[in-house]
């Protein structure tokens, strides 16, 4: 866990190639109306990749509230 910590601009790519892969794996299966979507049958693939896209937003934000959180403790006068 501290190596994610020390290195965040790793961190801050791989959490932004995930969001950029998962917001293109969500549009899998959905290229016209509902009623057409559901009958292609791999609308699960882009729901999918939708729940994912918006898990990997929910991480970046927990990840970037953790390192304020992280730098305001450390700046603390002991």
């Amino acid at each position: 866990m501290r190596k994610i910590f020390e290195r965040p601009k790793v961190t801050y790519v791989v959490l932004v190639v995930a969001i950029v892969g998962f917001f293109a794996l969500s549009a899998v299966g959905n290229n016209g109306t509902d009623a057409e979507n559901a009958k292609s049958g791999v609308t699960w693939i882009g729901n999918i990749g939708w729940a994912m896209f918006l898990l990997s937003i929910l991480a970046t934000v927990l990840y970037t509230i953790a390192l304020a959180v992280r730098a305001a403790r450390s700046r603390r006068p002991a």
